[in-house]
């Protein structure tokens, strides 16, 4: 009933946008090209989407149809109904003005009108076509420089790059994801670390993607943690036991790729007999049933005056655990949230996303009790196949000993 609907209004406002173009143009062949455009749109809604919705969002290419098939639509509602809107003022006009009807002046604003409503219906439609095409793949580079008093000077000036949110089942361009590969491996890491959902659904999404993602390099390596995505929650599995192993092959595939998945553990290096820890913890959200993450059991057998960074993937984790946590944490880097893939944003000075009003802490940079939290926009993406405004980003932190005067 719901597809029989959208295909329906998507005919109606078809319809009525016709009457701008119609009004703007008397050429035929630009009518004709306009009903051939709308008739095979309908189609590709009828036989790949409405019939063949259970792929719409596991299949890229489907995906990518389904989205510019709102685009579409978008441009349709909006300009018919600012015609429709000045329909119901012209005929309002006629009821009460019957007798003093003067129509002179009605084409040339109705010729304004249909411009306007084309204008105002393209401006949103060339913005989704621009963040499905280019936007998704505009990564970004976020430099950071963090000064610590408790940092040991052995790793002062040591850099991390924080990755997160691959989401493999979506990428479908080889050459843009290479690209920022190499920008990854341009900022010569110390270490570089991924703050989970390595795919949408299963683990085979990694297959086509895993020699390039192993091609990511560090001096000290590469950590990773689950997200939410990774656990095989969005599948109808046929049993428990496949599921399962589609889990241990998730694993295998980030071992094999040269990452060390932490599940509620750490690892620690040591220079001049002081330590850094990197402490990643399963998956643990607020507003989710799903709680994997321990925090007791990811600080055990840590050095006493470590210095720890940790991984988590949802932020109401350190909004809710981390903050208040008998262990301090200097630096937390998560991801998630994908800055809701839309939105305004000038780094450091204006921050607009829906998400803003679900998440506190939702992208970029933030600072509470003397403790820092990332939250990476993402690499990839989910749902919607493109960004608007909220970039792709790679988050690159420069750790300095904080020199205490006097």
């Amino acid at each position: 009933m719901t597809r029989l609907f959208v295909l329906t209004t998507f005919l109606f406002f078809a319809f009525y946008a016709f009457q701008a173009f119609k009004k703007l143009s008397k050429n035929g062949i630009i009518r004709i090209v306009y009903w051939v455009l709308i008739g095979a749109t309908a189609l590709y809604f009828i036989f790949e989407i409405a019939l063949d919705i259970s792929n719409v969002f596991v299949v890229p290419e489907k995906l990518v149809g389904f989205a510019l098939f709102f685009a579409f639509y978008l441009f349709l509602m909006l300009a018919s109904g600012l015609l429709f809107f000045e329909d119901v003022f012209r005929f309002g006009s006629y009821v009460f003005n019957r007798k003093k009807k003067d129509s002179s002046k009605m084409p040339s604003r109705r010729g304004f009108i249909s411009k306007l409503a084309l204008g105002i219906g393209a401006i949103p439609f060339a913005t989704l076509i621009y963040s499905i095409y280019k936007g998704r793949y505009n990564f970004r580079v976020f430099d950071y420089v963090l000064d610590f008093q408790d940092l040991p000077e052995a790793f002062d000036s040591y850099k991390i790059v924080h990755i997160s949110d691959f989401h493999c089942g979506g990428l479908d361009n080889y050459d843009e994801v290479s690209d920022a590969v190499k920008l990854i491996n341009q900022q010569q890491a110390d270490v570089i670390l991924f703050t989970g959902d390595f795919v949408d659904r299963r683990a085979n999404e990694i297959d086509e993607w895993k020699t390039l993602f192993s091609s990511l390099t560090a001096k000290d390596g590469k950590y990773s943690i689950l997200g939410n995505h990774d656990y095989g929650d969005y599948v109808h599995w046929p049993s428990q036991k496949e599921k399962e192993a589609d889990f241990e092959l998730l694993k295998q595939h980030q071992k094999e790729m040269g990452f060390d998945l932490l599940c509620n553990e750490n690892r620690s290096l040591t220079r001049n007999g002081k330590s850094l820890s990197f402490v990643g913890v399963e998956y643990w959200g607020y507003n989710s049933l799903k709680r994997n993450g321990d925090l007791d059991k990811a600080f055990s057998n840590i050095k006493e005056n470590s210095f720890k960074i940790l991984m988590t993937h949802d932020p109401t984790h350190w909004q809710y655990r981390v903050l208040d946590h008998e262990e301090s944490v200097p630096l937390t880097l998560c991801g998630h949230t994908h800055g809701t893939q839309f939105g305004l944003e000038v780094p450091g000075e204006f921050q607009w996303t829906p998400i803003r009003h679900g998440f506190k802490y939702w992208a970029g940079l933030y600072k509470e009790k003397d403790q820092y939290l990332n939250v990476n926009r993402g690499f990839g993406y989910t749902g919607f196949p493109g960004r608007v405004g909220i970039w792709p980003e790679i988050s690159v932190f420069t750790l300095k000993k904080q020199i205490l005067n006097g």
